[in-house]
């Protein structure tokens, strides 16, 4: 009968069983970041950008609200926008998913 070596405990355990160390321990759940890094297209470039907008414009554009502020692109990566100053709008939180719902609504096909 094959046996595999448990990563943790280092004991031999038969193929296709679980070592009862691991069953003992809660799973960890992988971190999913709401960081805009998770993004493949929003890099450093783009983090850079976003941090200057929210510099120069410290508020809301839609509520004006000065906390948890973000960079929304105004013409998206997906429709040919740009990681680029005069492409980028500050956003509160709620506006910006409310825009992002508005959008996906605007952009469903019809059923």
């Amino acid at each position: 009968m094959p046996y595999n070596l448990c990563s943790s405990c280092k004991k031999l355990r038969p193929l296709g069983t679980t070592c009862p160390c691991r069953a003992s321990r809660p799973q960890q759940r992988k971190h999913k970041s709401k960081n805009t890094r998770v993004k493949g297209r929003y890099d450093a470039e783009w983090q850079k950008v976003r941090a200057l907008a929210i510099r120069l414009n410290p508020f809301c554009v839609k509520c004006g609200a000065t906390e948890d502020l973000t960079g929304d692109h105004i013409r998206p990566l997906a429709r040919g926008g740009t990681n680029t100053l005069d492409n980028v709008q500050v956003l509160c939180r709620s506006c910006n998913s409310r825009r992002e719902q508005a959008f996906r609504k605007a952009t469903r096909p019809p059923t």
